[in-house]
């Protein structure tokens, strides 16, 4: 007869060995990553944005040891994209390329919301920032904010400051500048940045609000004359032009573009914490920042603590002047 104390130790004994076995593969579960990653992208294939994030994925992977896919899933500026991080496992192995329009820009001109930015995604973090400038064409004499204030003055019909699209950030950005100068200005849409930096040159339109890189080559040729940047310090490249905080006094206006990574809301925080600190280790990597560079972004890393605040504090500006312009895709 088996003494009751020893199939009682038997019975812990293989109690005991369940909980080490459990616990061996709950830790392998948790080992983060295992399998590939996909990224999903908002943007076509090609052009140095993709560029750019490629280069970080190959950052990535190295630092990882996982493959990371990109998936592109271009359509009503992000919302083709967000959609289908929505539908995907909060598991951390489906990731998005956050910009700035596609995340705090697009969600708000639909009278039914598609996603919400806050709610719906985790923000892991932001590797690029792009600064904004606001330009006039050579022809118009104008020099500074004083001179279009004047020009506008003068003419009954005012002037045209021309967009890169409905809802663009050069569209919201130039109807906050106008109604902060408080001039007459007339918005003029254009298919893109290109074809109204086309415009401008050509003596079409007389300002808009440009991407400083793009600006740049055309203002060191004197095609076009910067007025200021939309930044709260002065930027390397354009060291000569006040920033917005300077001409008009107003944080608020310091306004730029920005890129990043996101992941949908409840993925477990080990994941969000690995793709950050990969994001982090990849700023250094003179690949990566060159990549970021040809797609006219300044690196520039915030981490996830600040990437909500971020989102919020841009939806709350650019959410007002989406409902005073009475913009609606619905």
């Amino acid at each position: 007869m088996i003494h009751p104390s020893r199939i009682q130790a038997k019975l812990i004994a293989a109690l005991a060995g369940l909980c080490v076995a459990a616990a061996g593969v709950d830790a392998l579960a948790k080992e983060y990553p295992n399998r590939p990653i996909t990224v999903i992208s908002p943007v076509t294939s090609g052009g140095a944005i993709e560029a750019a994030m490629r280069s970080w994925m190959a950052c990535a992977e190295e630092i990882g040891g996982q493959p990371i896919v990109l998936v592109p899933r271009p359509g009503a500026n992000g919302v083709v994209a967000a959609n289908a991080v929505k539908l995907a496992p909060a598991d951390g192995y489906t990731l998005m390329i956050a910009g700035m329009s596609q995340t705090t820009i697009t969600p708000f001109i639909y009278k039914k919301q598609p996603y919400d930015p806050l709610k719906d995604f985790h923000g892991v973090a932001l590797f690029g920032d792009t600064p904004l400038v606001l330009v006039t064409n050579t022809q118009s004499g104008i020099r500074n904010l004083k001179d279009l204030q004047a020009y506008a003055s003068a003419r009954p019909k005012g002037m045209d400051v021309g967009h890169a699209g409905m809802a663009h950030t050069s569209h919201l950005l130039g109807a906050a500048t106008v109604a902060k100068l408080g001039i007459n200005g007339t918005l003029i849409p254009f298919a893109g940045e290109a074809a109204a930096t086309t415009a401008l040159i050509g003596g079409e339109i007389q300002a808009m609000v440009m991407v400083a890189g793009t600006a740049a080559p055309f203002i060191e040729t004197g095609k076009i004359v910067p007025l200021l940047t939309f930044s709260k310090q002065r930027l390397p490249r354009l060291p000569n032009v006040p920033t917005v905080v300077e001409e008009l006094n107003d944080p608020a206006l310091a306004r730029s573009g920005w890129i990043g990574i996101t992941a949908k809301a409840g993925t477990p925080q080990e994941a969000i914490n690995a793709v950050e600190s990969w994001t982090k280790t990849c700023m250094e990597s003179p690949a990566f920042r060159q990549a970021l560079e040809r797609a006219q972004f300044t690196p520039y890393f915030v981490a996830q603590k600040e990437f909500g605040e971020v989102v919020r504090r841009d939806s709350e500006f650019w959410k007002i002047w989406i409902n005073r312009l009475h913009i609606s895709n619905d």
